[in-house]
């Protein structure tokens, strides 16, 4: 199986998996340590057994993010469709699920174009307006100035992409690969 990046469609599916294995793994590891420990000595009081609960540490970091992978929505392969091919030569990223301290905040797509964040989610429950102002917040605190950002909702698709294809007349600014790097490292 081909590693996903971050942005692609299908990386939450992926991602998923890999970390429900990983979590697996790690939970696997700590258990059969200490039952080495137990069967070797026939007590609990050894150092494998201390080795297993650090070892249940990892283990209970990666069950987090299982818990968040599993709560975030699933993306439908028709919106991806329509959008992939509105957005097609520009810099975009899908599937994007980015978390704050009060909300979550999963948007479909995001297009990056002359100083322009617009992003389009398929979803009713997320807050718009809170994700702009998430958003802004992050680009001021990384260096970014003046830079627009615009999410349209659930029922607004064609609005976005009335806006990408608008944006398709700015020149690319060289900033495009850094915000969308930012976009990436803000989301789960």
């Amino acid at each position: 199986m081909k590693k996903k990046q971050k942005g692609e469609y299908d990386y939450p599916a992926y991602q998923t998996r890999f970390v429900i294995a990983r979590t697996v793994c790690y939970f696997a590891l700590a258990i059969a340590i200490f039952i080495l420990g137990y069967v070797s000595t026939r007590t609990r009081e050894n150092l494998l057994t201390v080795v297993s609960v650090l070892g249940l540490l990892p283990a209970s970091k990666s069950l987090v993010s299982v818990i968040m992978y599993l709560r975030m929505p699933k993306f439908g392969s028709a919106v991806y469709d329509r959008l992939s091919a509105a957005a097609e030569g520009m810099s975009a990223l899908y599937s994007m699920y980015l978390t704050s301290y009060k909300k979550n905040f999963p948007v479909s797509c995001f297009c990056v174009a002359g100083g322009n964040i617009i992003g389009y989610t398929e979803f009713k429950e997320c807050d718009t307006a809170a994700c702009e102002e998430h958003i802004r917040g992050l680009l001021k605190q990384n260096g970014f100035k003046n830079i627009t950002v615009k999410i349209f909702g659930a029922n607004e698709q064609r609005n976005f992409e009335d806006r990408l294809t608008q944006l398709r007349r700015f020149d690319e600014q060289g900033r495009e690969s850094e915000i969308l790097e930012l976009l990436c490292n803000i989301s789960l």
